[in-house]
């Protein structure tokens, strides 16, 4: 039976539905320019630009779902018409019946409480084919090999073909449309700067006189100009861009060129010939090709393979946190819960979404490799030495790198991601002052002596969102074969993504297997779970934070339920109340366990299969730390 939802609301406007396509067709937005629809090898436009601004607040959307009045907001604004729901539901039926109709299916567009969310692979625009390429160019540039970072942005800059969402109305396209346009013309900066440093600044000024003429005010794309034509033997030119670029900015807003553009122009002053910089293209022999180039802009985010499904709303969260600003100081954005829940990957996707809003860069660290608490000199070092600064010129002693960072950084429009901090003592230093950087972390433990102006707490997601990482796994086919298995198995791993990708990697390696098979293998043991390393060693860092006896108190509440009070808690160990009170509030700072009520904790099953089976047992005193005694 339709639903109300399924069926059109008034009128709806007929035109030809497209030939259905075979249900393996791939499915793609163009929206780099008039909005586009890609289902195989054949390319159409679709629905009036009303109707494509409804998709595109979804595709553009983090986590590509909106609420209701996101979606009313990002087509007409802060007046809608009093026709603005109905609209929207009108929308989303013909929305459904083209997907329908493309072979895709209609459920790819899904009911999200009052609003909606595309069900949808995570490359499914072209927007997403150059999020894609940008990173492996910027992999390549980090290892030295520069023409193929080029090449590289060269075929990411190929993917505009207009203005971005063309024809599309709405204050979301709006908004979408300067980011789009900003994107590329920090591409055409990134290749043109890639050129010079291959020597190839006549092939680079035609393109950079095009983007100066474009944007009169852009300091970058003038000092690379400046470049090319002095490398080129054009000195004069040079000069002439500095003059042109300087009366500009003076007469448009009444500043000077910034101290970078400034020395640039002095170094062509100084510069009588034009052999100097071609000259620096013919290295001598044992200098590296870097040396002569440019400093690059750090984007150190790793490489991730793909993204967890599910936790939308906590990354529009996160998202929303680190473009805010917040007045005297950077935004600094928590995210911590319980161990598998995905921290880290929700981070790394949270940062890749809105990392062109920080023209200065992304540094990362991950705070905690190998298990082992990294120190902050050492993470500040590096930090230092991806903003430029000269080893020579690095200093020693952990408030002399700080200071000289929150110099450094001071004014800067930089993102900061510290992934896995181990406490707040390690996590101080590193944070910047200026109110133009954010700061991005992820703990286990609840970093709760931290200042921070947003905190993200994650736990195990929902029935939907974990079969949809099984799906993103195994396939769709696989998991719907057997739903009740499906459904069984991600309540046996707890519902946290991590633990669910360890399985889903063991099946999908295994195409022959059932998911019974997998059941089979956990209701047999605990070993199952705990053989993979990824899940012991995110739940050992959990433990790094606690005494031995602390650890080993833990371990023994592990054989008393799923639900601990002060009380039990107190009987189990022999200890006062309000010691087993402070004990149960630092296990659960540490995220071992789950608060449920004013005095209730939860002992989730997995991590009680853990402390029973490799934490159980072992010798030495039960004495609590001090504070939690």
């Amino acid at each position: 039976m339709a639903t109300a939802e399924d069926a059109p609301v008034g009128s709806v406007p007929g035109g030809p539905l497209p030939a259905a396509i075979p249900q393996k067709g791939r499915l793609r937005f163009n929206v780099l320019g008039l909005m586009q629809i890609q289902t195989g090898s054949r390319v159409q436009e679709f629905g009036s630009p009303q109707c494509q601004a409804f998709m595109a607040v979804l595709l553009l959307q983090p986590g590509r779902a909106a609420t209701l009045s996101e979606m009313v907001n990002g087509i007409w604004g802060s007046e809608p018409p009093d026709t603005a729901v109905a609209t929207v539901r009108t929308h989303a039926w013909k929305w459904r019946r083209f997907l329908d109709t493309c072979g895709v299916g209609r459920d790819v567009l899904l009911s999200k409480g009052d609003g909606y969310r595309l069900a949808l692979p995570a490359v499914v625009t072209d927007v997403d084919e150059v999020d894609t390429l940008v990173l492996r160019a910027s992999a390549a540039r980090a290892r030295g090999r520069l023409a193929e970072a080029a090449a590289l942005l060269e075929e990411a800059l190929g993917h505009w073909y207009g203005d971005p969402l063309s024809a599309i109305p709405g204050e979301s396209a709006e908004r979408q449309r300067s980011r789009l346009t900003e994107m590329r013309i920090a591409l055409s900066e990134d290749h043109s700067e890639l050129q010079l440093a291959l020597g190839r600044a006549a092939g680079a000024v035609p393109d950079l006189m095009l983007l100066t003429a474009a944007h009169p005010l852009r300091q970058r794309a003038h000092g690379l100009l400046m470049q090319a034509l002095h490398a080129t033997g054009r000195q004069a030119e040079a000069l002439a861009v500095f003059q042109k670029v300087r009366r500009a900015l003076a007469e448009e807003h009444g500043i000077d060129p910034s101290p970078e553009l400034v020395r640039l122009h002095q170094q062509i002053l100084a510069g009588s010939t034009a052999e100097e910089p071609r000259a620096a293209t013919e290295r001598s022999p044992g200098v590296p090709e870097w040396s002569t180039a440019p400093w690059p802009v750090p984007h150190q985010l790793p490489y991730g393979s793909g993204d967890y499904v599910g936790n939308e709303e906590a990354l529009a969260s996160v998202t929303a946190a680190l473009l805010r600003s917040h007045g005297s100081g950077p935004a600094v954005v928590a995210v911590d819960g319980v161990p598998g829940a995905g921290k880290s990957a929700l981070a790394l996707r949270a940062a890749r979404l809105v990392q062109y809003s920080f023209p200065a860069g992304v540094l990362y660290a991950n705070l905690c490799p190998d298990g082992t608490p990294a120190d902050p000199s050492g993470v500040l070092v590096s930090f230092l030495l991806s903003l430029g600064l000269p080893p020579a010129a690095v200093p020693t002693g952990l408030s002399d790198l700080s200071a000289l960072f929150r110099s450094m950084t001071d004014a800067r429009e930089l993102l900061v991601v510290l992934d896995q901090a181990h406490d707040a003592a390690q996590v101080r230093p590193l944070l910047p002052g200026s109110p133009q950087c954010s700061v991005l972390l992820t703990s286990t433990a609840r970093l709760s002596n931290l200042s921070v102006t947003r905190r993200i707490v994650l736990g195990p997601v929902s029935d939907a969102d974990a079969l949809g990482i099984l799906a993103s796994l195994l396939g769709r086919e696989r998991v719907a074969a057997d739903e009740p298995a499906a459904l069984e198995l991600v309540q046996a791993c707890g519902r946290l993504p991590l633990v669910l990708h360890a399985v889903g990697d063991w099946l999908a390696a295994r195409p022959q297997r059932s998911l019974r098979t997998a059941l089979r293998q956990i209701h047999d043991g605990p070993q199952f779970l705990l053989s993979y390393d990824s899940v012991v060693a995110c739940f050992e860092r959990s433990l790094r934070r606690l005494a031995p006896g602390e650890v080993r108190a833990w371990a023994r509440l592990a054989s008393c339920g799923t639900t601990l009070t002060p009380a039990s808690t107190s009987r189990a160990l022999a200890v006062p109340r309000q010691q087993a009170e402070l004990l149960l509030e630092r296990l659960a700072d540490a995220s071992l366990l789950e608060p449920v009520s004013c005095s209730g904790y939860h002992f989730p099953a997995l991590l009680r299969h853990f402390a029973r089976h490799r934490h159980a047992g072992r010798d030495g005193p039960d004495r609590l730390r001090p504070e939690a005694a």
